[in-house]
Order: C-alpha cells, then sequence, then structure tokens
C-alpha cells in the first residue's frame, strides 16, 4: 500500500465505525436505535453475519468477497445474496425505515439492496429497497386495500444510479406516506398506500432480489445496512451521510471475477442446448447440470471471457437444472444460482413459444414485458431485431437487453433475428450462437419449422437467402412454417413507408421482404413474424396482394419490446385486421391440429386472440 492510499483506508475504516454509532443511535437528541442492523465490512464467521443490533442473523449465500478499501462486502451477479428466512424474520407494521451504504456497480431490471416482498402483479406483499436500470426505487404493499393482498406501490429517484459510486440509500414509511432518500435528499414520495404493511412469504433479502418466484441478483457492494422500526426524519437520515461522507471521496470498484452477462440459453433442440454467459475477465467456466440437484454432469470452457457450451446427449421433452461455475484467481469461485432448461419434446407435442421485438434502449419496459413472456413459460423465446439500439455499443448489450432479461434468458432460450440497429456487428455474432450462417437459418421444434431471414440484405430473387429459403420451404416436412425477419413486408405503421400525415401515401410495408412472398405463399407459410415498426399489428390473412381468409398468410408485427412507440396511418388500411400502440409480448401456441395467438400488453391485459386450424 502506497503512503497516500494508508491515510485513505484509515479514514474510511474511521468512517465506518462511525457510521455504525449514526445507525445504532440515529443523533444524540433525538434516539432511535435500529430494530436490526448489519455490518458487511468483515468476513463472514461460519457463513453468517451478525445482526449488531437484533436476533435476524444473516446466511451467506454464494461466495460474496470480502473488499477492505473500504470494507464491504462485494455480490457478483451470481448467487450471492444474505438471506433471513420469513419464520425468522418479518418485516410488518405501521412504520419502518430501511436504509444502507451501497455502490451500484450494474443496473437490474428490479434489484433490491435491502428488503422482503412478493410482487405478483395483484397480490403485492412486504416492501423492498432497491433499484433498476435506471435510478433507486421504494416499494410497497399495505393493508389500504382491506385485504390481505394489495397493489404494490413504487416510488423511484430522479437522479441516478451513478455506478460505481458510493450512496446512500433509504426509505421510510409512516403508515400514510412512502419517502425515498439518496444522500439524504427525498427523491419521491407517495400517499397511495396507508396502514400497515402486508407481511410476505419471503425471504428477507440483503444484497438481491428475492420472492417467490424471482431471483434478480446484486452487482455491487454493501457495507451497512439497518431496519428502523420508525419513520426516521429527513433529518436524522442527513445526519447519517454526513457522518459517512469520506466514503463518497473513496474510489473503489469490483474486485476478482464477476459476471459481466448471466448465463442465458439459445438453441434448443430434441437433444441439446447451448448456454453462454460472459465474464469480466479470462477465466475457466462449467457448467453442471443434471436432472435434479446435486448436479452430476459437467462440462467445460477453455480460458476465455467469452463462454458458450452445447450440452449434448440430452433426453427429449425433459426438464433439467444447471448452473455455472468460474474459478476466481483471486479467490473462491463465482457460481449463479441454479437455474432451469427443457429440451424439445420433439413433433406431436405442443409446445408455445413467446415473441418480442425492438427492444432497443428501454431496459425499463423490456424488463417489465420479458416478465410478462415469463410468467406464461414459453419454450423459447423469438426476438424480431433491434435488439440493441447501437450495435456497436457494448453496454448496451450488456444493460439493456441481457440485465433487464436476465431471469426471462437464463431459463428460455433467446432465438433472434437480425435488425438494423445491430449493424451487423460482430457483438451480434459473439452473444448468439445460431446456426450457419447465423444470418439466415432455420430451426424445428416440436410440430413447427422456423425460418429465420436477415431483411437487411437484399432478398431478389437470384439472392442467396431467397434460393435458400425457396429450397428449405419446399424440403420441410414441419405441419407448421412459420418465417420471421425484421422489416415487415406488410405494415400500416404512418411513417415508415411514407409520410402518410404530410400528404405522401403509404406503400403499406418494406418493399424488399415482400419479394420473398411468392415463395412464402407458394409454400403455405402459416405465419409471418416481425418488427422494426413499434407496435402491434396482425393483418388479414394475405395472398397475392389480396384479403384471402381460405388461403392467406397472416403477417404479424410484434415490435413492441421497447422501442419508441409509432403510430397507425390515419385512415382504415386494407390490411389491418387488428392494431395497438403499446408495448407487448405475443404468446403462440402450436398444437397437431391449430395455432392460437394470445397478445399480451406489458401490465399482462389480453388485447388480442386469433387462431388457425388445418
Amino acid at each position: 500500500m502506497t503512503g497516500r492510499a494508508l491515510p485513505i483506508a484509515m479514514t474510511v475504516l474511521i468512517a465506518l465505525v462511525s457510521t455504525v454509532c449514526v445507525v445504532l443511535t440515529q443523533n444524540p437528541q433525538q434516539p432511535v436505535p435500529p430494530a436490526h442492523a448489519w455490518l458487511l465490512g468483515q468476513a463472514p464467521t461460519e457463513r453468517f453475519v451478525k445482526d449488531q443490533a437484533g436476533d435476524w442473523a444473516a446466511t451467506v449465500q454464494g461466495s460474496p468477497a470480502v473488499s477492505k478499501n473500504p470494507q464491504a462486502l462485494q455480490f457478483r451477479g451470481g448467487a450471492d445474496a444474505l438471506v433471513i428466512g420469513a419464520r425468522q424474520a418479518r418485516i410488518k407494521g405501521k412504520e419502518i425505515t430501511l436504509a444502507a451504504w451501497v455502490r451500484i456497480d450494474a443496473g437490474a431490471r428490479k434489484g433490491g439492496i435491502i428488503g422482503q416482498i412478493q410482487d405478483n402483479l395483484y397480490a403485492g406483499k412486504g416492501a423492498s429497497l432497491g433499484y433498476d436500470s435506471l435510478g433507486f426505487r421504494f416499494g410497497l404493499a399495505a393493508q389500504s386495500t382491506g385485504q390481505a393482498d394489495g397493489t404494490m406501490t413504487w416510488i423511484r429517484s430522479s437522479a441516478g444510479l451513478n455506478p460505481g459510486k458510493w450512496t446512500h440509500v433509504a426509505a421510510t414509511y409512516d403508515g400514510a406516506t412512502m419517502k425515498l432518500f439518496v444522500d439524504g435528499i427525498l427523491e419521491g414520495s407517495s400517499e397511495s398506500q396507508s396502514g400497515a404493511i402486508i407481511p410476505a412469504d419471503a425471504p428477507l433479502t440483503i444484497g438481491g432480489y428475492i420472492d417467490a418466484d424471482e431471483r434478480v441478483p446484486f452487482v455491487g457492494a454493501i457495507h451497512s445496512a439497518g431496519i428502523y422500526e420508525k419513520a426516521l426524519s429527513g433529518e436524522a437520515l442527513l445526519a447519517m451521510v454526513e457522518s459517512g461522507k469520506v466514503l463518497k471521496t473513496v474510489e473503489s470498484g469490483p474486485t476478482g471475477v464477476w459476471f459481466v452477462v448471466a448465463p442465458y440459453l439459445q438453441y434448443p433442440t430434441t437433444n441439446s442446448i447451448s448456454i453462454a454467459w460472459e465474464t469480466s475477465a479470462p477465466v475457466v467456466g462449467r457448467v453442471e447440470y443434471g436432472l435434479a440437484t446435486p448436479l452430476g454432469n459437467k462440462a467445460t470452457t477453455a480460458v476465455g471471457t467469452m463462454h458458450t457450451v452445447t450440452l449434448g446427449d440430452l433426453k427429449p421433452g425433459t426438464p433439467y437444472f444447471y448452473r455455472v461455475v468460474c474459478d476466481d484467481p483471486a479467490g473462491g469461485e463465482v457460481a449463479s444460482q441454479i437455474l432451469s432448461f427443457q429440451t424439445d419434446a420433439g413433433p406431436g407435442s405442443p409446445f408455445v413459444f413467446a415473441t418480442i421485438g425492438d427492444t432497443q434502449k428501454n431496459p425499463r419496459i423490456t424488463g417489465q414485458v420479458a416478465t410478462r413472456a415469463l410468467e406464461n413459460r414459453p419454450a423459447f423465446i423469438l426476438h424480431m431485431g433491434d435488439v440493441v439500439d447501437n450495435g456497436s455499443d457494448k453496454s448496451e448489450w450488456v444493460n439493456e437487453l441481457f440485465r433487464p432479461c436476465q431471469e426471462l434468458f437464463g431459463r428460455v432460450p433467446v432465438i433472434p433475428c437480425i435488425g438494423n440497429h445491430e449493424r451487423n456487428h460482430k457483438f451480434y455474432y459473439q452473444y448468439f450462437a445460431l446456426p450457419e450462417p447465423e444470418y439466415y437459418y432455420s430451426f424445428r421444434y416440436g410440430d413447427a419449422e422456423f425460418f429465420s431471414i436477415d431483411s437487411n440484405k437484399m432478398l431478389l430473387p437470384n439472392s442467396e437467402q431467397y434460393r435458400w429459403l425457396d429450397k428449405a420451404l419446399a424440403e420441410s416436412k414441419a405441419k407448421w412454417k412459420f418465417c420471421f425477419h425484421h422489416h415487415p413486408a406488410y405494415s400500416s405503421d404512418s411513417d415508415d413507408y411514407g409520410d402518410s400525415f404530410s400528404g405522401k401515401v403509404s406503400t403499406l410495408g418494406a418493399a424488399n421482404p415482400r419479394q420473398l412472398l411468392p415463395i412464402v405463399e407458394k409454400y403455405n407459410v402459416d405465419m409471418v413474424l416481425n418488427g422494426h415498426v413499434h407496435l402491434y399489428e396482425r393483418t388479414h390473412p394475405i395472398r397475392a396482394g389480396k384479403v384471402n381468409h381460405k388461403d392467406g398468410v397472416v403477417h404479424l408485427t410484434t415490435g413492441g419490446g421497447g422501442g419508441g412507440l409509432e403510430n397507425f396511418v390515419p385512415h382504415s388500411s386494407w390490411i389491418k385486421a387488428v392494431g395497438r400502440v403499446d408495448y407487448h409480448t405475443c404468446l403462440i401456441q402450436v398444437e397437431a391440429t391449430s395455432i392460437h395467438l394470445k397478445a399480451y400488453d406489458k401490465d399482462g391485459i389480453l388485447f388480442d386472440t386469433w387462431s388457425k386450424t388445418k
């Protein structure tokens, strides 16, 4: 340690002790001791972190690392968390304060700092101090509805996360008003909840977000956290910030190895599946998997930061459990939570797949749409392209696609087509392991076959993709056929294909993919799925440029994954059967003699259905 670094480390240690005193006494004028307090700056003893003020000792899960400057516990985006069982710990009552000193290294769809929560859409319980991709947030469900189950209210900070910087975050509730403070400054409030907090049957969690059906890892560090059974004043919270202000002057960051991109699934077959992830430093990784725990099988990767493993010799239609483990050269290992996947059962077995398109640059909405998809447990996700806004910006891939979709992609394979915003960048081919040549390909699942096309490239009748699709469709033995590419051949969008609000007649779709329609219709493709236009549109069945309910092809634009919403032409359109300007996901059920489409908005409300039999 250098002569300059030594005083900083000592100052931080003194501040840490001072902060604990404030946590334990609040201030000399109005002493309000916490009900529970945890210091995370020392190595856990026997896998427990002591409660300095009560008897809620926290169990250490995973292998969080201890950092020394300042002293804190670092959570690395895998299985790391501190948990206390619901039988021992219960957030309840009419008043509460949750407070912590944290360093957020990466946002999340819904991140947890400290809380105990169950956040089902219409059955909320408990309270959570946490964050998302854009800022800090506080959520709570109380007895104001007069029912045992309620609706969560969330308030958010206007200030961003300021990744890599130490921040004091606190939330208060006095039985009538919720408040959120960042560094002692009031950032949000709400009077939507009142009465006692509804207790949640979930573990109290520090450094993670855990409820009955969700687990979002924390990426960052925490050095202290506390729970008060009173709503502390803004002055008291400012005193906490003042006592620990030296932390804000310390430059610190994650140490060792962590998951830059958590494990995610791709390209399932009847006997195989691919699992990929990215680490912060070159390491050896392995996938442990099996039909039940303990996981008895293992597949290892070479040293690197980007890892992809294809598991083979799997049983058709079978659920498996898996986790990813990486050795940390600094000591120990970094492991994901135990996740699951299921292989294709093959022909004759029904399945459901989901669609998401144009996630682009809106991680909060993308996370919400991903949640709706996961709730329906699809076999896989078809992504319609424009997965990010700028394909050359790595931070967008990490923070605006994979983080908000982490839970979904960790259990449901994602299978994309390439959009224009990917810019054909190497990151697309790095992050997605698809059949060669990757920008176009086909795959079978159940009684269906799917054909992916790159509609950024010319699709003239003599082109490579045109000839390939003609041959692949002719050879397909599948009962159901789906084509998917980014740009729609038919669309009632107002301005992508002629500015109809300014006197320019719409062409009602893109000319390039329309060149594929002769072979799409020749081989009786059942649906063509697209994105690019940021809305929902289902066309009438169309053949030879006319509505044909007997032999036509339905074109579905499903571009509601996060990109800024667009609109329809200002008059009726002959192609449009149903349209909606909203963020959404679609579920398509494939059976032996029928297919069924259901479209849900970001709040889980069903707004369109369609079926076809043959």
